[in-house]
C-alpha cells in the first residue's frame, strides 16, 4: 500500500472501530435492567426502552396489533410498580404487569 493511502485508510480504520466501541458501550439488555436502571433513564433512553419492552411482549404474543390506550396504561403501571419494587428485574416486572 502506498504512503499517500495508508494515511486516509489508517484514519478510516480508527474512525470504525471508534465507533464501533461507541455503539457497544451504548448497548443495553432489558433482562438485565432493573427497575431502577429503567427509571433512572430520561427522554428518549426511557421512551426507547418502554417501546423495547412493547415490542418484546407484542412479538412474544405473535402479534403486531396493539391499541395506543393499553400500551399506555401498561406503561403506566410498569412504572407505578418500579418505583414501589426498583430492585426487581425491569423485563420479569414489565411481563407481570403486562398480563
Amino acid at each position: 500500500m502506498s504512503k499517500a493511502l495508508l494515511l486516509p485508510t489508517a484514519a478510516a480504520l480508527i474512525a470504525l472501530l471508534l465507533s464501533s466501541n461507541t455503539l457497544a458501550s451504548d448497548q443495553r439488555d432489558f433482562a438485565e435492567q432493573s427497575c431502577k436502571d429503567v427509571m433512572r433513564l430520561s427522554g428518549a433512553d426511557r421512551d426507547i426502552a418502554l417501546a423495547f419492552a412493547h415490542g418484546y411482549r407484542l412479538g412474544k404474543k405473535g402479534t403486531t396489533r396493539y391499541e395506543i390506550e393499553t400500551l399506555a396504561q401498561i406503561t403506566d403501571r410498569f412504572i407505578d410498580y418500579c418505583l414501589d419494587h426498583p430492585s426487581e428485574n425491569a423485563l420479569q416486572s414489565f411481563e407481570k404487569v403486562a398480563e
